[in-house]
């Protein structure tokens, strides 16, 4: 049985164009990620897959700069040094990119979802400590 999905546009921002400071939709980011994480019971199609690595790249281009600008010395905490290398993790795979074979892509689509959602976290509680 296929699960038909619907995909919901949500604006996508490069890291070029991000502007530091710039209030993040708690709500979109929140949703896609939900919608990425969804249990299924096919393989999403690869358009499907493209779509969400834009949203997530799109979500990242916005998080990274703000927690990065926040944590600019060496990691001191071990929070520090889990945030750090969220960070690293997430910017390696976004210039890599998705694997070719459907089942990894989908799995590392989860992946960084999942790594979103623990970043936008971090970063709401950054905003509401330091506004």
């Amino acid at each position: 049985m296929t699960v038909p999905v619907q995909a919901h546009p949500f604006q996508v921002v490069s890291e070029v164009n991000a502007v530091p400071g710039l209030p993040l939709d708690t709500v979109v980011i929140s949703e896609s990620v939900s919608l990425i994480l969804e249990l299924r019971e096919a393989l999403p199609s690869a358009a499907l897959r493209a779509l969400w690595m834009s949203w997530l790249s799109g979500h990242f281009a916005l998080l990274l700069p703000a927690l990065t600008a926040s944590s600019s010395h060496p990691p001191e905490t071990r929070d520090d040094q889990l945030i750090a290398e969220a960070i690293n993790f997430v910017r390696g795979v976004l210039e890599r990119g998705l694997p070719e074979e459907a089942e990894a892509a989908y799995v590392q689509l989860q992946e960084l979802a999942r790594t979103c959602r623990f970043l936008l976290g971090l970063a709401s509680d950054l905003f509401q400590h330091n506004p």
